[in-house]
């Protein structure tokens, strides 16, 4: 399966939010997650190889401002801003240290979208 959805280049900041009466905190009203996994070895400059998976997940809060992250290899990583294309995914690090990463379709395999995460734990015995 390839990525040929379009969407808007989202840029990720702090808005002043609208006084809210009722709300003590910004609660998180829409979480869309999406598992994408890498084929090929095209990517290897970037430390991402064959079978990696990555996880975005894109959060929209009940003030409007909405905010992205990713986990790559393990890690996570803020996001400044998130394209999605029918070319492919852009992921702009929050982080100016970080390059920015294009992820072609033909380097991605999207597995859809997540329902949950299940970690793995490993236990030693003393």
């Amino acid at each position: 399966m390839t990525l040929s959805m379009a969407a808007p280049t989202v840029t990720f900041g702090r808005r002043q939010p609208a006084p809210h009466p009722y709300a003590m905190a910004p609660s998180i009203t829409r979480r869309n997650t999406y598992a994408l996994k890498v084929r090929g070895n095209a990517l290897c400059d970037c430390n991402l190889f064959d079978g990696d998976v990555i996880i975005i997940r894109r959060y929209q809060h009940d003030t409007q401002t909405e905010t992205a992250v990713a986990e790559i290899n393990q890690q996570t990583i803020a996001l400044r801003q998130l394209s999605i294309s029918r070319f492919g995914v852009e992921l702009w690090p929050e982080d100016t240290l970080q390059p920015a990463l294009f992820l072609h379709n033909r380097d991605i395999q999207v597995l859809g979208m997540v329902m949950g995460v299940k970690s793995e734990t490993t236990f030693t015995e003393h």
